[in-house]
């Protein structure tokens, strides 16, 4: 056996053994909402808005690829959990594992409803938390994608995040958020999954405020 294969054959039992073990039990991560810098109290109002957002993700049992939301129990059909769901472990080869939740009465529609409506208030609208509020004009967002994955490797792996989202306002023209952001590591903890995701949060926040 030659020198190349024998350090290939070591990296992968490396890689392995760091994915597996924890990596088959269910994880809950708290995750934040980012916040992005707000304009002067003295600014004035563009108006109000009431941010509602619902999960309209698709789940696959055994998707052909990591990035396709699923679970390891086939729970797809159960909504209590979906909502939580924001990614899939995986060990060295690939195979999928355990999952990836939000802390129950967590969902990823109201991240993504936080995350949209910092860029409105950043952009100099006031949002409002009740829909009846006098004069707001609701804004509806459709969490068509998001979702955490990593990526086998060599030497290291890629933890990734991406989203697709539809923003629309009555009167509006609908607007299209997609991010995708990624980072490189030697192995996945509860922390890295927990960085990624609210990097994800973090690009909605921008490319939102980017577009208002």
């Amino acid at each position: 056996m030659n020198m190349e294969k024998t350090f290939r054959m070591a990296a992968a039992t490396f890689l392995l053994a760091l994915c597996v073990g924890c990596a088959t039990s269910r994880s809950e991560i708290d995750v934040v909402a980012p916040s992005l810098a707000q304009p002067a109290a003295s600014a004035t109002s563009k108006g109000k808005v009431y941010i509602s957002a619902t999960d309209e993700r698709v789940f696959e049992a055994k998707p052909s690829q990591a990035d396709i939301p699923s679970l390891k129990n086939a729970e797809i059909g159960d909504s209590s959990i979906t909502q939580r769901a924001i990614g899939r472990k995986r060990n060295g080869y690939g195979k999928a594992l355990g999952d990836v939740l939000l802390p129950s009465g967590r969902t990823v529609s109201a991240l993504v409803a936080d995350s949209v409506a910092s860029a409105y208030k950043q952009a100099g609208y006031e949002v409002v938390s009740e829909p009846s509020t006098a004069g707001a004009t609701e804004i509806k967002v459709r969490v068509k994608e998001f979702w955490s994955w990593f990526s086998p490797g060599f030497l290291y792996v890629t933890v990734n995040n991406k989203s697709r989202l539809d923003i629309e306002a009555a009167g509006q023209k609908k607007m299209e958020i997609v991010t995708l952001t990624s980072d490189g590591m030697q192995a996945v903890t509860d922390s890295d999954w927990k960085a990624i995701t609210e990097a994800g949060l973090r690009q909605i926040a921008e490319e939102t405020a980017n577009k208002l």
